[in-house]
Protein backbone atom coordinates (compact mmCIF):
# COMPACT_ATOMS: atom_id res chain seq x y z
CA UNK A 1 0.00 0.00 0.00
CA UNK A 2 2.60 2.17 0.43
CA UNK A 3 3.67 1.65 -3.14
CA UNK A 4 0.19 2.19 -3.80
CA UNK A 5 0.63 6.14 -1.61
CA UNK A 6 3.72 6.23 -3.65
CA UNK A 7 2.03 6.48 -6.86
CA UNK A 8 -0.81 8.18 -5.53
CA UNK A 9 1.61 10.76 -4.57
CA UNK A 10 3.13 11.08 -7.94
CA UNK A 11 0.28 11.11 -9.54
CA UNK A 12 -1.06 13.94 -7.99
CA UNK A 13 2.89 15.29 -7.95
CA UNK A 14 2.20 15.27 -11.80
CA UNK A 15 -1.52 16.36 -11.68
CA UNK A 16 -0.23 19.57 -10.11
CA UNK A 17 1.77 20.12 -12.30
CA UNK A 18 0.21 19.44 -15.47
CA UNK A 19 -2.76 21.32 -14.19
CA UNK A 20 0.15 24.40 -13.79
CA UNK A 21 1.91 23.65 -17.30
CA UNK A 22 -1.64 23.62 -18.21
CA UNK A 23 -2.52 26.96 -16.22
CA UNK A 24 0.62 28.30 -17.84
CA UNK A 25 -0.44 27.39 -21.28
CA UNK A 26 -3.62 29.01 -21.22
CA UNK A 27 -2.30 32.49 -19.56
CA UNK A 28 -0.46 31.99 -22.66
CA UNK A 29 -2.80 31.37 -25.27
CA UNK A 30 -4.63 34.22 -23.67
CA UNK A 31 -2.01 36.46 -23.88
CA UNK A 32 -1.34 35.67 -27.54
CA UNK A 33 -5.46 35.67 -28.13
CA UNK A 34 -5.09 39.41 -26.85
CA UNK A 35 -1.98 40.18 -28.85
CA UNK A 36 -3.84 38.83 -31.80
CA UNK A 37 -7.18 41.03 -31.27
CA UNK A 38 -4.92 43.99 -30.28
CA UNK A 39 -2.58 43.11 -33.85
CA UNK A 40 -5.83 42.81 -35.77
CA UNK A 41 -7.59 46.24 -34.34
CA UNK A 42 -4.16 47.74 -35.25
CA UNK A 43 -3.92 46.46 -38.50
CA UNK A 44 -8.07 47.59 -39.15
CA UNK A 45 -6.92 50.70 -37.82
CA UNK A 46 -3.79 51.08 -40.28
CA UNK A 47 -6.50 49.59 -43.04
CA UNK A 48 -8.34 52.62 -41.85
CA UNK A 49 -5.95 55.54 -42.15
CA UNK A 50 -4.58 54.63 -45.40
CA UNK A 51 -7.92 54.74 -46.71
CA UNK A 52 -8.67 57.98 -45.57
CA UNK A 53 -5.40 58.92 -46.26
CA UNK A 54 -5.67 57.88 -50.29
CA UNK A 55 -9.30 59.28 -50.35
CA UNK A 56 -7.55 62.79 -48.54
CA UNK A 57 -4.84 62.27 -51.72
CA UNK A 58 -7.40 62.02 -53.57
CA UNK A 59 -9.38 65.22 -52.95
CA UNK A 60 -5.84 66.80 -52.35
CA UNK A 61 -5.42 66.17 -56.38
CA UNK A 62 -8.79 67.26 -57.76
CA UNK A 63 -8.58 70.54 -55.69
CA UNK A 64 -4.67 70.81 -57.87
CA UNK A 65 -6.15 70.22 -61.27
CA UNK A 66 -9.35 72.95 -60.31
CA UNK A 67 -6.07 75.44 -58.91
CA UNK A 68 -4.02 74.64 -62.08
CA UNK A 69 -7.10 74.66 -64.10
CA UNK A 70 -7.89 78.70 -62.89
CA UNK A 71 -4.72 79.44 -63.13
CA UNK A 72 -4.70 78.68 -66.90
CA UNK A 73 -7.43 80.52 -67.15
CA UNK A 74 -6.39 83.64 -65.82
CA UNK A 75 -2.68 83.22 -67.70
CA UNK A 76 -5.26 82.64 -70.56
CA UNK A 77 -7.17 86.03 -69.56
CA UNK A 78 -3.71 88.09 -68.70
CA UNK A 79 -2.66 87.35 -72.55
CA UNK A 80 -6.14 88.82 -73.88
CA UNK A 81 -5.83 91.52 -71.86
CA UNK A 82 -2.40 92.11 -72.28
CA UNK A 83 -3.04 92.19 -76.46
CA UNK A 84 -5.89 94.39 -75.71
CA UNK A 85 -4.21 96.91 -73.70
CA UNK A 86 -1.25 96.83 -76.85
CA UNK A 87 -4.17 97.53 -79.05
CA UNK A 88 -5.49 100.37 -77.10
CA UNK A 89 -1.63 101.82 -76.82
CA UNK A 90 -1.80 101.34 -80.45
CA UNK A 91 -5.17 102.80 -81.29
CA UNK A 92 -4.11 106.01 -78.77
CA UNK A 93 -1.09 106.63 -80.35
CA UNK A 94 -2.71 106.44 -83.44
CA UNK A 95 -5.51 109.19 -82.44
CA UNK A 96 -2.66 110.96 -80.43
CA UNK A 97 -1.70 111.95 -84.11
CA UNK A 98 -4.54 112.47 -85.51
CA UNK A 99 -4.94 114.85 -82.76
CA UNK A 100 -1.70 116.55 -83.56
CA UNK A 101 -2.08 116.64 -86.99
CA UNK A 102 -5.93 117.91 -86.47
CA UNK A 103 -4.46 120.56 -84.22
CA UNK A 104 -2.01 121.40 -86.94
CA UNK A 105 -4.70 121.74 -89.56
CA UNK A 106 -7.00 124.01 -87.42
CA UNK A 107 -4.19 126.05 -86.74
CA UNK A 108 -3.67 126.64 -90.02
CA UNK A 109 -7.36 127.44 -90.82
CA UNK A 110 -7.32 129.63 -88.18
CA UNK A 111 -4.19 131.33 -89.71
CA UNK A 112 -6.00 131.25 -92.73
CA UNK A 113 -9.20 132.48 -91.57
CA UNK A 114 -8.03 135.50 -89.93
CA UNK A 115 -5.85 136.43 -92.26
CA UNK A 116 -9.24 136.70 -94.72
CA UNK A 117 -10.56 138.50 -91.78
CA UNK A 118 -7.73 140.98 -91.82
CA UNK A 119 -8.05 141.01 -95.31
CA UNK A 120 -12.00 141.80 -95.38
CA UNK A 121 -11.49 144.13 -92.32
CA UNK A 122 -9.19 146.36 -94.12
CA UNK A 123 -11.22 146.25 -97.45
CA UNK A 124 -14.31 147.53 -95.39
CA UNK A 125 -12.38 149.91 -93.86
CA UNK A 126 -10.93 151.29 -96.91
CA UNK A 127 -14.88 151.19 -98.18
CA UNK A 128 -15.88 152.89 -95.87
CA UNK A 129 -13.39 155.21 -96.03
CA UNK A 130 -13.92 155.90 -99.78
CA UNK A 131 -17.67 156.26 -98.69
CA UNK A 132 -17.14 158.53 -96.04
CA UNK A 133 -14.94 160.34 -98.37
CA UNK A 134 -17.33 160.41 -101.14
CA UNK A 135 -20.13 161.41 -98.37
CA UNK A 136 -18.43 164.37 -97.41
CA UNK A 137 -17.75 165.81 -100.99
CA UNK A 138 -21.32 165.47 -101.67
CA UNK A 139 -20.64 163.17 -104.70
CA UNK A 140 -22.49 160.52 -103.59
CA UNK A 141 -25.15 159.77 -106.24
CA UNK A 142 -27.22 156.71 -107.55
CA UNK A 143 -23.75 155.53 -108.48
CA UNK A 144 -22.49 155.26 -105.12
CA UNK A 145 -25.00 153.74 -103.56
CA UNK A 146 -24.81 150.60 -105.70
CA UNK A 147 -20.68 150.66 -105.09
CA UNK A 148 -21.77 150.56 -101.25
CA UNK A 149 -24.18 147.51 -101.25
CA UNK A 150 -21.42 146.02 -103.63
CA UNK A 151 -19.21 146.40 -101.18
CA UNK A 152 -21.47 145.08 -98.16
CA UNK A 153 -22.24 142.43 -100.28
CA UNK A 154 -18.74 141.44 -100.97
CA UNK A 155 -17.96 141.99 -97.38
CA UNK A 156 -20.75 139.23 -95.89
CA UNK A 157 -20.15 136.59 -98.46
CA UNK A 158 -16.18 136.01 -97.25
CA UNK A 159 -17.68 135.56 -93.68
Amino acid sequence: MEEYLHHMKTLRSQMNEVEDQAAKISVEEQTHITTFQTLDKDLASAKSETKRLKEDTEQMMKAKGEICSQILEKQRKIASLDSDSYTLAQTLELIQQERVSLSARLVEKSTYYTKVADDMNSKLQQQQDWVHTHRISGEMGEHGSVLLAKSVFLFFSFM
